[in-house]
């Protein structure tokens, strides 16, 4: 065969897989979606113990049918690094249902994490069908399955091909892995956007740039990267407690302090801000009129209810929690330098810790731009992921990347 040919093959592969990934987290997402509509709209109990049973549940069906391991983020990157395929289908089912239950209780994870399980699965699949495949085409069909599911999700392709090339390293890209990504996440997101449409998932005010703006994103990336280190050192702590305490305890826990974190947020807002992955969260942050205490209460449900998840043994990803903890900061500021449209610093704000976060700067950038539709973000968001590269160096939320 070719080289030519061979690429063909490859780029119409990463398709297919970006297709089947879409699909898969299509029906997730809504399924979802539809349970946590109904749980929140329940008396206001039924939440807090939903999330708390929903942790046990997790711990539960993670021990017996998943192999002990997750569907998250961590998986592919850990995979991207192996020259061969390691992952075990036969667990796929065990850990999407952990996956399932984790997120349709309300815990404070997001989606992202089983849908890029889920493309690295689908790409595992097509290699063991095809043992001969070569470890760089494992890889690029990898690149394309992890590009596929942030795309579905997010409705970002160009975000989902970015991060999964950016993910597996801290502060630089798969580059080689191009092409296949752009197949793949394009695929995921016309499967979603056919059955779903398409418009901004944050649909904002049309955001004006001024160089007043975009000096005070550079000061905003500073104040961002302080509170990403006390978010990063939650979610690092928190993963090192699964080899400290047996997985019952750590749910039985998590669960009630997930429910403790609820109650607190609903007592300060009236809104179920601790649960969920945190998209209400943004929206909540750009309405007017929350008092600074407020403010600095949810930041701290939004900076540790993920982490009390991870620690339970909970399963999802921390795309949006990281981004709706960086919004809540992006208001702060907003408020702070007292300006009238709160819209770009809760942008940047959420951009950046996404960015600090995983260690990927340009996703964060792409994909606020991609959320929102408005290319005026840009600008600020690249200066303010400068400023916060100063201040968090190489740090990340995932143990398995590699510099």
């Amino acid at each position: 065969m070719t080289d030519q040919r061979r690429w063909v093959l490859r780029l119409a592969v990463s398709a297919m897989i970006g297709v089947v990934t879409g699909l898969v987290v299509l029906v997730l997402e809504h399924t979802v979606d539809d349970i946590l509509k109904e749980i929140f709209e329940a008396p206001v109990w039924v939440p807090a113990a939903v999330v708390a049973a929903g942790a046990i549940v997790t711990a539960v069906i993670t021990r017996f049918l998943s192999g002990n391991e997750t569907a998250t983020t961590e998986v592919y990157v850990e995979e991207f690094h192996r020259d061969h395929p390691a992952l075990e289908p036969k667990h796929a089912p065990g850990r999407l249902l952990a996956a399932f239950t984790t997120l349709a209780s309300g815990a404070p994870l997001g989606m992202e994490g089983p849908a890029v399980y889920t493309g690295s699965v689908v790409a595992g699949l097509v290699h063991r069908r095809r043992p001969q495949l070569t470890a760089e085409t494992h890889h690029a069909l990898l690149v394309a399955g992890a590009a596929a599911g942030i795309a579905a999700v997010f409705k970002a392709p160009a975000a989902g091909a970015i991060f999964a090339m950016e993910v597996p390293f801290r502060g630089r890209l798969a580059g080689e892995r191009v092409l296949p990504a752009i197949f793949g996440s394009a695929a995921g997101y016309l499967t979603m956007a056919t059955i779903d449409g398409v418009k901004p998932e944050l649909e904002v005010p049309l955001i004006e740039l001024t160089t007043g703006r975009v000096l005070g994103s550079i000061l905003l990336g500073l104040v961002v990267g302080v509170a990403a280190l006390g978010v990063i050192g939650l979610v690092n702590a928190a993963e090192s407690l699964h080899h400290r305490f047996p997985a019952w305890i750590r749910a039985l826990v998590a669960g009630a302090a997930l429910a403790g974190l609820y109650a607190a947020g609903r007592g300060m807002t009236g809104e179920p801000v601790a649960l969920a992955s945190g998209n209400s969260v943004i929206d909540w942050a750009l309405q007017p009129d929350h008092a600074v205490a407020v403010l600095v209460g949810v930041f701290q449900l939004r900076a540790v209810g993920p982490a009390v998840s991870i620690a339970g043994g909970g399963v999802g990803g921390l795309f949006i929690p990281l981004m709706a903890a960086g919004a809540v900061v992006g208001r702060m500021f907003s408020d702070a330098v007292n300006v009238e449209d709160l819209s770009l610093y809760v942008i940047v704000g959420a951009a950046g810790m996404l960015g600090a976060g995983y260690a990927v700067p340009l996703t964060g950038v792409v994909f606020v731009a991609e959320y929102t539709g408005q290319a005026t973000v840009i600008v600020p968001a690249l200066v303010a992921m400068a400023a916060i590269r100063v201040v968090v160096g190489a740090r990340s939320v995932s143990p398995n990347q590699l510099d």
